[in-house]
Protein backbone atom coordinates (compact mmCIF):
# COMPACT_ATOMS: atom_id res chain seq x y z
CA UNK A 1 0.00 0.00 0.00
CA UNK A 2 1.15 3.38 -1.06
CA UNK A 3 1.83 5.69 2.11
CA UNK A 4 -0.42 8.29 0.68
CA UNK A 5 -3.03 5.09 0.71
CA UNK A 6 -2.24 3.94 4.48
CA UNK A 7 -2.38 7.84 5.35
CA UNK A 8 -6.19 7.94 4.06
CA UNK A 9 -6.87 4.66 5.57
CA UNK A 10 -5.62 5.94 8.85
CA UNK A 11 -7.68 9.07 8.54
CA UNK A 12 -10.38 7.05 8.18
CA UNK A 13 -10.37 4.87 10.77
CA UNK A 14 -9.07 7.26 13.83
CA UNK A 15 -10.68 10.53 14.64
CA UNK A 16 -7.40 12.26 16.05
CA UNK A 17 -7.95 15.20 17.62
CA UNK A 18 -4.63 15.88 19.08
CA UNK A 19 -1.16 13.94 17.49
CA UNK A 20 0.11 13.39 20.96
CA UNK A 21 -2.83 11.20 22.24
CA UNK A 22 -3.26 9.43 19.39
CA UNK A 23 -2.00 7.51 16.32
CA UNK A 24 -2.90 5.19 13.78
CA UNK A 25 -0.66 2.91 12.39
CA UNK A 26 0.26 -1.01 11.13
CA UNK A 27 2.69 -1.77 14.18
CA UNK A 28 3.16 -1.29 17.76
CA UNK A 29 4.73 1.52 19.35
CA UNK A 30 6.80 1.90 22.36
CA UNK A 31 5.56 5.15 23.83
CA UNK A 32 2.05 4.60 23.70
CA UNK A 33 -0.71 1.79 24.82
CA UNK A 34 -1.31 -0.15 21.49
CA UNK A 35 -5.20 -0.88 20.70
CA UNK A 36 -6.79 -3.31 18.48
CA UNK A 37 -10.47 -4.17 17.65
CA UNK A 38 -11.29 -7.71 18.32
CA UNK A 39 -14.51 -9.48 18.91
CA UNK A 40 -15.32 -10.94 21.90
CA UNK A 41 -14.45 -14.59 20.70
CA UNK A 42 -10.76 -13.34 21.04
CA UNK A 43 -10.57 -12.29 24.64
CA UNK A 44 -7.97 -14.47 26.13
CA UNK A 45 -6.92 -16.12 22.67
CA UNK A 46 -5.15 -13.25 20.92
CA UNK A 47 -1.73 -13.53 21.13
CA UNK A 48 -0.95 -10.43 20.17
CA UNK A 49 -2.62 -8.60 23.26
CA UNK A 50 -1.60 -8.29 26.67
CA UNK A 51 -4.68 -6.68 27.97
CA UNK A 52 -8.70 -7.18 27.04
CA UNK A 53 -11.08 -4.81 27.38
CA UNK A 54 -14.35 -6.83 28.19
CA UNK A 55 -17.87 -5.76 29.31
CA UNK A 56 -19.68 -7.62 32.04
CA UNK A 57 -21.02 -10.52 31.78
CA UNK A 58 -18.43 -11.33 29.20
CA UNK A 59 -15.36 -10.10 31.33
CA UNK A 60 -16.81 -12.91 34.14
CA UNK A 61 -17.65 -15.75 31.66
CA UNK A 62 -14.35 -15.63 30.12
CA UNK A 63 -12.47 -15.64 33.64
CA UNK A 64 -14.35 -18.21 34.69
CA UNK A 65 -13.88 -20.84 31.48
CA UNK A 66 -10.12 -19.52 31.02
CA UNK A 67 -8.91 -20.15 34.93
CA UNK A 68 -6.29 -22.56 34.05
CA UNK A 69 -4.24 -19.51 31.77
CA UNK A 70 -4.85 -17.13 34.58
CA UNK A 71 -7.08 -14.71 32.84
CA UNK A 72 -8.40 -12.35 35.58
CA UNK A 73 -9.79 -9.13 36.35
CA UNK A 74 -6.79 -6.74 36.37
CA UNK A 75 -9.00 -3.55 36.33
CA UNK A 76 -11.71 -1.32 36.19
CA UNK A 77 -12.39 1.39 33.72
CA UNK A 78 -15.37 3.09 35.91
CA UNK A 79 -12.60 3.48 39.03
CA UNK A 80 -10.37 4.42 36.08
CA UNK A 81 -12.44 7.33 34.67
CA UNK A 82 -12.65 8.51 38.41
CA UNK A 83 -15.56 10.26 40.04
CA UNK A 84 -18.25 8.50 42.57
CA UNK A 85 -20.09 6.68 40.06
CA UNK A 86 -17.53 5.87 37.15
CA UNK A 87 -19.38 7.05 33.68
CA UNK A 88 -22.62 7.25 32.35
CA UNK A 89 -23.04 4.44 29.38
CA UNK A 90 -26.54 3.62 28.86
CA UNK A 91 -29.33 6.22 29.48
CA UNK A 92 -33.41 6.35 28.96
CA UNK A 93 -34.91 8.23 26.35
CA UNK A 94 -38.87 8.79 26.57
CA UNK A 95 -40.80 10.07 23.23
CA UNK A 96 -41.51 13.38 23.97
CA UNK A 97 -45.24 13.51 23.71
CA UNK A 98 -45.89 11.38 26.35
CA UNK A 99 -44.04 13.24 29.46
CA UNK A 100 -47.02 14.81 30.41
CA UNK A 101 -48.45 10.71 31.55
CA UNK A 102 -48.19 10.12 34.99
CA UNK A 103 -47.65 6.64 33.32
CA UNK A 104 -43.92 8.02 32.82
CA UNK A 105 -43.69 9.38 36.08
CA UNK A 106 -44.74 5.06 37.66
CA UNK A 107 -41.99 3.22 35.07
CA UNK A 108 -38.81 5.74 36.06
CA UNK A 109 -40.26 4.79 39.70
CA UNK A 110 -40.15 1.27 38.78
CA UNK A 111 -36.56 1.39 37.24
CA UNK A 112 -35.45 2.53 41.08
CA UNK A 113 -37.02 -0.23 42.55
CA UNK A 114 -35.57 -2.51 40.16
CA UNK A 115 -31.61 -2.01 41.01
CA UNK A 116 -32.50 -3.00 44.72
CA UNK A 117 -34.40 -6.32 43.48
CA UNK A 118 -31.83 -7.17 41.19
CA UNK A 119 -29.37 -7.18 44.39
CA UNK A 120 -31.94 -8.73 47.23
CA UNK A 121 -30.74 -12.36 47.94
CA UNK A 122 -34.29 -13.48 47.29
CA UNK A 123 -33.95 -12.99 43.64
CA UNK A 124 -33.07 -15.73 41.81
CA UNK A 125 -30.80 -15.50 38.63
CA UNK A 126 -32.85 -17.92 36.65
CA UNK A 127 -35.91 -15.56 37.60
CA UNK A 128 -33.73 -12.43 35.96
CA UNK A 129 -32.64 -14.55 33.34
CA UNK A 130 -36.28 -15.97 32.01
CA UNK A 131 -37.42 -12.39 32.36
CA UNK A 132 -35.07 -11.30 29.74
CA UNK A 133 -34.86 -14.16 27.83
CA UNK A 134 -38.63 -14.11 27.38
CA UNK A 135 -38.20 -10.60 25.63
CA UNK A 136 -35.83 -11.46 23.11
CA UNK A 137 -36.56 -12.04 19.41
CA UNK A 138 -36.70 -15.68 18.59
CA UNK A 139 -34.13 -17.91 18.00
CA UNK A 140 -31.23 -15.05 19.82
CA UNK A 141 -29.04 -16.78 22.12
CA UNK A 142 -29.17 -14.37 25.23
CA UNK A 143 -26.58 -12.94 26.96
CA UNK A 144 -27.10 -13.71 30.76
CA UNK A 145 -27.70 -17.53 31.87
CA UNK A 146 -27.86 -18.72 34.61
CA UNK A 147 -24.37 -20.09 34.67
CA UNK A 148 -22.78 -16.53 34.27
CA UNK A 149 -24.90 -14.18 36.23
CA UNK A 150 -24.45 -13.87 39.85
CA UNK A 151 -24.73 -10.93 42.32
CA UNK A 152 -21.20 -9.97 41.66
CA UNK A 153 -21.75 -9.94 38.01
CA UNK A 154 -25.22 -7.85 38.64
CA UNK A 155 -22.92 -5.30 40.92
CA UNK A 156 -20.34 -5.12 38.78
CA UNK A 157 -23.21 -4.23 35.86
CA UNK A 158 -23.89 -1.20 37.78
CA UNK A 159 -27.42 -1.26 37.04
CA UNK A 160 -29.17 1.80 38.78
CA UNK A 161 -31.49 4.54 38.16
CA UNK A 162 -29.54 8.07 38.17
CA UNK A 163 -32.70 10.86 36.85
CA UNK A 164 -31.60 13.63 34.72
CA UNK A 165 -31.78 16.22 37.27
CA UNK A 166 -28.68 14.27 38.88
CA UNK A 167 -26.94 12.74 36.32
CA UNK A 168 -27.06 15.77 33.28
CA UNK A 169 -23.57 17.20 34.35
CA UNK A 170 -21.96 13.96 33.89
CA UNK A 171 -23.50 13.27 30.65
CA UNK A 172 -22.19 16.78 29.29
CA UNK A 173 -18.78 16.61 30.84
CA UNK A 174 -18.21 12.48 29.89
CA UNK A 175 -19.71 13.67 25.99
CA UNK A 176 -17.13 16.65 25.88
CA UNK A 177 -14.48 14.25 26.28
CA UNK A 178 -15.46 11.61 23.85
CA UNK A 179 -15.65 14.65 21.55
CA UNK A 180 -12.11 15.14 22.25
CA UNK A 181 -11.33 11.26 21.14
CA UNK A 182 -13.95 10.77 18.49
CA UNK A 183 -15.59 13.53 16.10
CA UNK A 184 -19.10 13.21 14.80
CA UNK A 185 -21.02 12.53 18.18
CA UNK A 186 -21.72 15.65 19.31
CA UNK A 187 -23.92 17.54 22.17
CA UNK A 188 -26.85 17.56 23.71
CA UNK A 189 -29.66 20.70 24.11
CA UNK A 190 -30.47 21.70 27.51
CA UNK A 191 -34.08 20.47 26.45
CA UNK A 192 -32.85 16.94 25.28
CA UNK A 193 -32.86 16.71 29.31
CA UNK A 194 -35.91 16.10 31.20
CA UNK A 195 -35.07 17.51 34.57
CA UNK A 196 -38.38 17.44 35.96
CA UNK A 197 -40.39 14.41 35.56
CA UNK A 198 -43.80 16.07 36.82
CA UNK A 199 -46.71 14.81 34.81
CA UNK A 200 -50.16 13.81 36.01
CA UNK A 201 -52.24 13.08 33.16
CA UNK A 202 -53.86 9.68 32.47
CA UNK A 203 -52.81 7.51 29.50
CA UNK A 204 -55.12 5.38 27.68
CA UNK A 205 -53.30 4.29 24.80
CA UNK A 206 -52.03 1.59 23.32
CA UNK A 207 -49.47 -0.20 25.21
CA UNK A 208 -46.39 1.69 25.45
CA UNK A 209 -43.43 -0.05 23.60
CA UNK A 210 -39.94 -0.30 25.44
CA UNK A 211 -36.47 -1.03 24.11
CA UNK A 212 -33.44 -2.18 25.29
CA UNK A 213 -30.53 -3.62 23.82
CA UNK A 214 -29.37 -6.99 25.48
CA UNK A 215 -26.81 -6.82 28.32
CA UNK A 216 -26.23 -4.61 31.29
CA UNK A 217 -29.14 -2.59 30.05
CA UNK A 218 -31.58 -5.17 29.86
CA UNK A 219 -31.18 -5.89 33.38
CA UNK A 220 -32.82 -3.13 33.93
CA UNK A 221 -35.62 -3.73 32.84
CA UNK A 222 -36.09 -6.97 34.40
CA UNK A 223 -37.64 -6.07 37.70
CA UNK A 224 -40.70 -4.92 35.06
CA UNK A 225 -40.40 -7.61 32.49
CA UNK A 226 -40.35 -10.29 35.52
CA UNK A 227 -44.16 -8.72 36.85
CA UNK A 228 -42.66 -7.55 39.94
CA UNK A 229 -43.18 -3.83 39.65
CA UNK A 230 -46.84 -3.87 40.14
CA UNK A 231 -47.32 -1.97 36.78
CA UNK A 232 -49.71 -3.11 34.55
CA UNK A 233 -48.14 -5.61 32.27
CA UNK A 234 -50.75 -4.29 29.58
CA UNK A 235 -49.92 -1.00 29.48
CA UNK A 236 -46.46 -1.78 28.53
CA UNK A 237 -44.85 -3.85 25.36
CA UNK A 238 -40.99 -5.22 26.49
CA UNK A 239 -38.27 -6.08 23.75
CA UNK A 240 -34.94 -6.99 24.38
CA UNK A 241 -32.79 -6.62 20.88
CA UNK A 242 -29.28 -6.64 19.39
CA UNK A 243 -27.14 -3.71 20.06
CA UNK A 244 -26.60 -3.68 16.35
CA UNK A 245 -30.45 -3.14 16.17
CA UNK A 246 -30.63 -0.07 18.41
CA UNK A 247 -30.07 3.13 16.11
CA UNK A 248 -32.77 1.37 13.59
CA UNK A 249 -34.91 1.65 16.57
CA UNK A 250 -34.70 4.90 17.42
CA UNK A 251 -34.48 6.18 14.32
CA UNK A 252 -37.68 4.38 13.15
CA UNK A 253 -39.74 5.73 15.94
CA UNK A 254 -40.74 2.38 16.79
CA UNK A 255 -40.03 2.76 20.80
CA UNK A 256 -41.80 5.20 23.06
CA UNK A 257 -39.27 4.43 25.45
CA UNK A 258 -35.42 2.94 25.15
CA UNK A 259 -32.28 2.19 26.72
CA UNK A 260 -29.44 3.05 24.67
CA UNK A 261 -25.62 4.03 25.04
CA UNK A 262 -25.21 7.67 26.03
CA UNK A 263 -23.30 8.79 23.24
CA UNK A 264 -25.62 7.36 20.32
CA UNK A 265 -28.55 9.11 22.29
CA UNK A 266 -26.70 12.27 22.02
CA UNK A 267 -25.71 11.92 18.39
CA UNK A 268 -29.11 10.83 17.43
CA UNK A 269 -31.33 12.64 19.32
CA UNK A 270 -29.18 15.34 21.22
CA UNK A 271 -30.42 18.35 19.44
CA UNK A 272 -34.06 17.42 18.30
CA UNK A 273 -37.08 17.34 20.05
CA UNK A 274 -38.86 13.92 19.60
CA UNK A 275 -37.44 12.17 22.93
CA UNK A 276 -36.14 13.21 26.44
CA UNK A 277 -33.91 11.45 28.01
CA UNK A 278 -34.95 11.14 31.83
CA UNK A 279 -31.77 9.42 33.06
CA UNK A 280 -29.10 7.40 33.85
CA UNK A 281 -29.77 3.35 33.99
CA UNK A 282 -26.04 1.82 33.94
CA UNK A 283 -22.67 3.66 35.11
CA UNK A 284 -20.22 1.51 33.62
CA UNK A 285 -19.34 -2.10 33.35
CA UNK A 286 -16.40 -2.19 31.73
CA UNK A 287 -13.30 -4.09 33.36
CA UNK A 288 -9.47 -4.94 31.76
CA UNK A 289 -8.60 -8.57 31.71
CA UNK A 290 -5.14 -10.11 31.83
CA UNK A 291 -3.17 -13.14 33.25
CA UNK A 292 -0.70 -10.30 34.81
CA UNK A 293 -2.03 -10.54 38.18
CA UNK A 294 -1.10 -6.61 39.00
CA UNK A 295 -4.10 -4.38 39.56
CA UNK A 296 -4.18 -1.45 37.27
CA UNK A 297 -5.23 1.81 39.00
CA UNK A 298 -4.97 5.26 38.55
CA UNK A 299 -1.49 5.59 39.92
CA UNK A 300 0.48 2.90 37.78
CA UNK A 301 -1.90 3.21 34.93
CA UNK A 302 1.76 3.98 32.56
CA UNK A 303 2.57 0.66 32.87
CA UNK A 304 0.47 -0.23 30.15
CA UNK A 305 2.92 2.12 28.00
CA UNK A 306 3.83 -0.55 25.18
CA UNK A 307 1.70 -2.77 25.89
CA UNK A 308 -1.58 -4.14 23.49
CA UNK A 309 -5.10 -3.82 24.64
CA UNK A 310 -7.46 -5.71 22.61
CA UNK A 311 -10.60 -3.52 22.86
CA UNK A 312 -14.57 -4.66 22.31
CA UNK A 313 -16.11 -1.99 20.52
CA UNK A 314 -13.46 -0.04 19.87
CA UNK A 315 -15.67 2.72 17.76
CA UNK A 316 -18.20 2.46 20.24
CA UNK A 317 -18.66 3.32 24.55
CA UNK A 318 -16.08 0.60 25.36
CA UNK A 319 -13.19 1.48 22.92
CA UNK A 320 -14.13 5.70 23.50
CA UNK A 321 -13.75 5.90 27.08
CA UNK A 322 -10.52 3.49 27.54
CA UNK A 323 -9.29 6.52 24.88
CA UNK A 324 -10.92 9.18 27.30
CA UNK A 325 -9.11 7.43 30.46
CA UNK A 326 -5.63 7.55 28.78
CA UNK A 327 -5.86 10.70 27.29
CA UNK A 328 -7.44 12.22 30.84
CA UNK A 329 -4.42 11.10 32.12
CA UNK A 330 -1.50 12.31 29.52
CA UNK A 331 -0.84 8.58 27.97
CA UNK A 332 -0.59 8.38 24.71
CA UNK A 333 -2.77 5.55 22.78
CA UNK A 334 -2.18 4.21 19.09
CA UNK A 335 -5.26 2.08 17.51
CA UNK A 336 -3.51 -0.27 15.66
CA UNK A 337 -4.68 -0.21 11.49
CA UNK A 338 -5.03 -4.32 10.47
Amino acid sequence: MSKFLLGAACAALCACTALFFTACTTGTRDDAVNLKGIEASQIGTDTDCDYYLAAEPVATTKVNAMKDTGLGIAGSLQDLYGGTDGYPQAVVVVKSGLMQYSIIRDFLDALKDGAEWLLKDSTDASTIVDAVSSHLPEDATPTFTSNNLNKSVIANCAVYYSPASECKDAINSFMTGINEVSDGFGTASDDFFATEISGTETYSGNALKVYAPDGAPALGLAYMMAGESGLSEDMFEYHVISSDDVAATINGGNADICILPVNLAVKLLGQKDTYRLTGTITHGNLYLLSTDSTQITASNLSTLVGKTIGCIQIGNVPGLTLKLVLKKNGIAYNELVS
